[in-house]
């Protein structure tokens, strides 16, 4: 039985699969050995056939779900209120395996990392990750579980652009998908805040062209990209009713200002400008249409159920995309539901708005 705690539940530590011939990148460079970090919840049953890979965003990790201890002060994984024990992807009949990004720094080999042969961080080395890439990965975790077919793949933001790759490039080996808040590509306004976050960081005269980790302090460009990326998860509803034009006490400083850096300070001393500019270009660089030459080439295999949510203040991915993303599949004979959703909470709402994700998903697994 799991042990419960305080709407969660305590997984399990996080696991490593250990690489020794390396990990082969798509722009050609090899990394050996390399360390996929990686979290599993839930029991995988007799004949392997309840197993759902989650795809994790940017900023997040491989712990999707639960806390390492009882501490009501510990924060749960970042898909806590969608997956556990009841939930939507519910643990008493699932087993989730969610694993970090090549590139991300929680635990996979990363920039951060110490390469062997140096003794020093890989740094400005470090290949730039694709979509594939982190498929891939995925595909070559799973074939060493022995898992050879998923009952779901499911994520969301770059998670959910992982979730169309695996339809693309691996139709056959899962029934379904559940992709949120996301596309086949970044529309331009949403490339050009990040061109313009990762030039920030690229200009902090500490960045050293990516060769900084001999000073520990966080850099000062990645506190400020963070404020810019953060403002493509909000809505101007969302910063209205939080913020408006309020003012810190009785100081000049707006509120909003106040909470920017708050969150550009949080997120630079917990997260690396390396891993930053290569995981979020990945996600900039994706263009199924453009890869494929048409969205109904790249998913012309591809026949599995599919649910797709999308939120109408979400201004990364409007709605608009993902319909874009339905319509192929519906002219392909797909069995597609597209669920619009109305909300204040802007891209960020697959991450917040639980009370409105949690029934189709959990109707769509049953």
């Amino acid at each position: 039985m799991p042990q419960l705690a305080h709407n969660s539940f305590i997984a399990a530590p996080r696991k490593e699969l250990v690489l020794g011939e390396g990990f082969r990148f798509s722009h050609g460079q090899t990394i050996a050995p390399f360390t996929i970090a990686y979290e599993t919840f839930g029991e995988l049953n007799a004949d392997k056939s309840n197993a759902i890979l989650v795809c994790h965003a940017l900023s997040a990790s491989a712990h999707a779900a639960g806390k390492y201890s009882d501490s009501e002060d510990e924060r749960p994984g970042w898909w806590d209120g969608l997956i556990g024990y009841g939930k939507g992807i519910d643990l008493n009949k699932y087993f989730v395996i969610c694993a970090n990004l090549p590139g991300s720094c929680y635990g996979t080999t990363a920039p951060k990392s110490i390469d062997p042969m140096s003794g020093k961080p890989y740094g400005s080395r470090y290949p730039w990750p694709t979509i594939e890439d982190m498929v891939h990965s995925q595909k070559i975790l799973l074939d060493r579980l022995g898992i050879t077919h998923l009952h779901s793949v499911a994520g969301g933001s770059l998670g959910g652009m992982q979730v169309l790759m695996w339809a693309a490039l691996y139709p056959e080996l899962t029934d379904s998908i559940i992709a949120m808040c996301t596309g086949s590509a970044v529309p331009v306004l949403g490339i050009a805040w990040h061109i313009i976050g990762r030039k920030i960081i690229e200009s902090d005269t500490r960045f050293h062209s990516g060769d900084y980790y001999d000073k520990p302090d966080p850099l000062r460009g990645l506190e400020v990209a963070r404020m810019v990326g953060h403002m493509t998860y909000l809505s101007a509803q969302s910063l209205q009713t939080k913020f408006g034009r309020r003012r810190r006490g009785n100081t000049r400083q707006f509120e909003i200002d106040s909470y920017f850096e708050y969150q550009g300070k949080k997120f630079a001393s917990q997260y690396d400008a390396n891993s930053y500019i290569r995981v979020q270009a990945a996600m900039d660089e994706m263009d199924l249409e453009e890869q494929f030459g048409s969205l109904q080439a790249a998913f012309a295999k591809w026949r599995g159920r599919t649910l797709i949510i999308s939120f109408d203040t979400d201004w990364l991915f409007p709605q608009s995309e993902s319909e874009r993303v339905a319509s192929a599949m519906r002219s392909l004979g797909v069995d597609v539901l597209h669920e619009r959703m109305t909300s204040p909470n802007g891209h960020d709402s697959f991450l917040i708005d639980y009370d409105l994700i949690t029934p189709p998903v959990r109707h769509f697994l049953s």
